[in-house]
């Protein structure tokens, strides 16, 4: 009887925390982000950095081959609009030892640096993260993306960051490290503003795979939404400009 009641608990709670895990920590979205290729790798930085002519921004949708059914979105290995962890995960990573590499080259390296480094930038990308679920929240914009997705955007930031920080640790002029900061930022904008276009202003027929609301928004609600979505990629400015002074 003691057994048959230890089994059943161990059970319950396998499945409690199996069921809070797949809730906070969606294992199988983060295997999804991580199905990238080497040609999508440099597809994708190229994209970040030089978003200005690139068509179409929607992302690809996966259908069941026997109903045809929309069952999710395309790996990013198959949709370069589709976001990515890895790119976010090796560009924080190259910031935090990149920041080390400029604070050696004036003689001041320690190793608590990169700790302080790693704990701003991901301070950051949580306290973004937060905005725009609250934004999302408080506009009533329902199904509004993955945490993965949303993660892995706020991480791209790094991206233009790291060629920002190498224009100055390679000691060029203060007018050309500034051209080149503002340059990333406005990319890095643009780049947001369509991208997340689909989680704040999604399809409004509603057909696209996680669209984040299918009922009708009216002119007040979209005007709030584009302010909302401009606010964020305005918002870059200063993380990006807090990040770069390393």
């Amino acid at each position: 009887m003691g057994m048959q009641f230890g089994q059943s608990a161990m059970r319950a709670g396998s499945e409690y925390v199996e069921k809070n895990l797949t809730r906070y920590l969606p294992l199988t979205h983060l295997k999804h982000s991580f199905n990238v290729s080497n040609l999508y790798v440099f597809n994708k930085i190229k994209l970040v950095l030089f978003p200005w002519r690139h068509k179409p921004w929607s992302r690809l949708v996966q259908r069941s081959d026997v109903s045809g059914q929309v069952e999710g979105y395309k790996p990013p290995r198959e949709d370069i609009n589709c976001p990515d962890a890895y790119i976010p995960v090796m560009a924080l990573t190259t910031y935090i030892l990149l920041s080390g590499a400029v604070a050696g080259s004036k003689g001041r390296f320690d190793p608590e640096l990169l700790s302080i480094a790693a704990s701003q930038a991901l301070g950051i990308i949580f306290l973004e993260f937060c905005c725009i679920k609250l934004g999302c929240y408080l506009l009533n914009i329902s199904g509004d993306g993955a945490v993965v997705d949303l993660v892995a955007y706020s991480g791209y930031k790094f991206v233009g960051i790291i060629v920002s920080v190498l224009a100055s640790l390679l000691g060029f002029r203060s007018s050309i490290c500034w051209a080149v900061f503002v340059y990333v930022f406005l990319s890095n904008a643009f780049f947001l503003l369509r991208s997340l276009r689909y989680v704040i202003l999604p399809d409004p027929s509603g057909q696209a795979f996680g669209s984040a609301s299918t009922s009708t928004v009216n002119a007040g609600q979209k005007s709030r939404r584009i302010q909302f979505l401009f606010a964020i990629a305005v918002s870059q400015f200063a993380s990006m400009w807090l990040l770069s002074r390393v």
